[in-house]
């Protein structure tokens, strides 16, 4: 079973410290990215978080949120400097009497003041918390993976599909070959015919037409693209959940250029066609590669 990189999953969890809301995304990438995104209290838990992401994942990009329901952030105790305040309000008081200076003295002046309110910020214990947001996060990962899964049996029926369309055409080609040779081999006597004012050589003629006759032969080409088809259909059937995508885009890149140079080599219309079509098959299977885990 192959998954795909794209997935979703969400789980809410209640302790003692509050609800929380853990979510997971994930898209396609190249290799493993986790980005992680919490509370300014939850901080240090985010390398943790991080990890239990890359334990049950192997490829794509991650976007793990972790937040605080009901707004209620809890960031500390806001606290009142009381002397201080009072203190600053008596050198007010005096400068305007001195100086009979206009003006009230007034709250917004007081709050300019620098530490006159204070907040301690409320040390939560993430040790406590711990417990509690990882079985959540195992859970949001879960769905993540189930999402994952669903999208990758999709993904595998649509290459499934292309694959028996692009063995349909190797098969046609295949059947078409032979007759595309002795055509080449017909044509090639005839030109050197034409070109050679005199009797050619029967021995040089029969060798020249051999050389140029193996340089159409695509046997072998039809052959190895049989084989890589084979060994691709075994890795999306027999994967057993393990990452393969990177396997797959490799065996494509094996399969198109097997479907290359039959295209180059073969000197024929219907042999070209089919092998333009194979390349289009395999670039919508390419596509649908770059999101498999």
């Amino acid at each position: 079973m192959i998954r795909s990189m794209t997935g979703y999953g969400r789980r809410e969890v209640r302790s003692a410290g509050g609800s929380f809301t853990i979510e997971i995304r994930s898209v396609n990438n190249r290799y493993i990215d986790v980005q992680v995104k919490t509370p300014r209290t939850l901080a240090a838990l985010e390398p943790r978080i991080r990890k239990a992401v890359q334990e049950r994942c192997s490829r794509g990009r991650f976007d793990v949120f972790l937040g605080r329901n009901g707004g209620d952030e809890r960031t500390g105790v806001y606290s009142l400097d009381a002397g201080k305040a009072e203190q600053y309000i008596g050198i007010l008081r005096d400068l305007k009497a001195r100086f009979s200076l206009p003006g009230e003295i007034d709250l917004s002046l007081v709050m300019d003041v620098p530490d006159i309110i204070t907040v301690a910020e409320n040390k939560e214990s993430v040790e406590d918390l711990w417990p509690v947001l990882a079985g959540g996060l195992s859970g949001a990962i879960e769905e993540l993976d189930r999402m994952r899964a669903n999208e990758g049996t999709a993904l595998a029926q649509d290459i499934s599909g292309r694959l028996e369309t692009i063995g349909t055409l190797a098969a046609a080609i295949r059947s078409r070959a032979p007759l595309t040779v002795e055509q080449a081999r017909k044509r090639m006597a005839d030109t050197l015919r034409r070109l050679l004012s005199e009797q050619p050589d029967p021995a040089r003629l029969a060798q020249e037409i051999a050389i140029l006759a193996e340089r159409t032969d695509i046997t072998e080409e039809l052959t190895r693209l049989d084989s890589h088809l084979k060994q691709f259909r075994g890795m999306l059937r027999d994967s057993q959940g393990e990452a393969v995508g990177r396997k797959l885009d490799f065996m494509l890149q094996e399969i198109g250029r097997e479907v290359n140079t039959v295209a180059s080599k073969a000197m024929d219309a219907e042999i070209s066609l089919a092998a333009v079509n194979a390349k289009a098959e395999l670039e919508k299977i390419r596509e649908q590669v770059q999101n498999i885990e």
